[in-house]
């Protein structure tokens, strides 16, 4: 037969590792449906055009270097 403290040891190390595993879940379940809902605060915003196409229809020259 087992010691009592053990079995208690061995319960309460149950009941936390729930709990954290719980917690753990929740804080991924928040963040995913957080990211669901408000896709615009994870996609990158940027102001300047991706392509040398979009560069010239907007004005931009592609060649054109800032470092002199």
């Amino acid at each position: 037969m087992v010691n009592p403290w053990m079995t208690t040891f061995v319960i309460v190390f149950g009941i936390v590792v729930a709990i954290v595993g719980v917690i753990a879940y929740l804080r991924m379940y928040k963040n995913s449906a957080w990211s669901a809902t408000r896709p615009e605060q994870n996609a990158p915003h940027s102001e300047e055009p991706f392509s040398p196409y979009e560069q010239l229809s907007a004005g931009v020259d592609p060649t054109d270097n800032d470092i002199k």
